[in-house]
């Protein structure tokens, strides 16, 4: 459904997220590191109909690993 999302990651891993769509899983429609709580990710986004995919990395690309998890609610 359209509308506005957030996409928010939690836990103790200092992530990276990006989202891309609508349909697409190159074009980018925002990237975040450290809008959530502490080092989470967080993105708000108005949203049409459509598939979207978020990408989630570690900050630390080299030797960055960790457990996170990811919710996503309409508000």
């Amino acid at each position: 459904l359209a509308g506005r999302y957030v996409i928010d990651t939690r836990g103790p891993t200092d992530v990276v997220m990006k989202l891309f769509g609508p349909n697409s899983p190159t074009a980018l429609i925002a990237e975040d590191d450290d809008s959530g709580v502490d080092t989470n990710a967080r993105i708000v986004a108005d949203l049409v109909e459509g598939g979207y995919f978020v990408q989630i990395r570690h900050w630390n690309r080299a030797s960055g690993m960790g457990n996170y998890t990811v919710k996503v609610r309409k508000v």
